[in-house]
């Protein structure tokens, strides 16, 4: 299945896409740099049901109201714990799902439960992920 996303925000060139990828000093898994080329960010549409990971959508890169940038920012600065850990998607909970950097657990993608002040493990790599939404 197709992924339908709505909203989604400007258009990176791969020359942005290197600049966000500097700030982490760490290479972007292959899939998500693809992925956001493609798609910068974007609500699910409707059109694609009911998905088990309850994800309202992709945050943009550099644009619009609330970047990664910015979200980044905010969750470091209350958690320096989460640095290097990138917020890519959100839940309907307002939950951020969060593309693991850091080399002990390089490429993971977690799901951080503000409540509870929890990370959970999600999928093993973005491509599984991704297979997870669209499956």
């Amino acid at each position: 299945m197709q992924l339908i996303l709505e909203e989604s925000g400007q258009a990176l060139s791969v020359q942005e896409l290197d600049e966000f990828q500097e700030r982490f000093d760490a290479q972007l898994p292959a899939a998500f740099r693809q992925f956001y080329l493609q798609h910068n960010g974007g609500d699910l549409s409707e059109d694609n049901g009911h998905n088990d990971l309850l994800l309202g959508g992709f945050t943009p890169i550099k644009y619009g109201i609330a970047p990664i940038e910015t979200v980044y920012r905010d969750l470091t600065d209350s958690l320096p714990s989460l640095q290097g850990m990138i917020p890519f998607a959100y839940d309907y909970g307002g939950h951020s799902f969060l593309l693991s950097l850091k080399k002990e657990d390089y490429g993971k993608i977690y799901l951080y439960l503000m409540d509870e002040d929890e990370l959970a493990l999600v999928c093993e790599c973005f491509d599984d992920f991704m297979a997870e939404l669209t499956g």
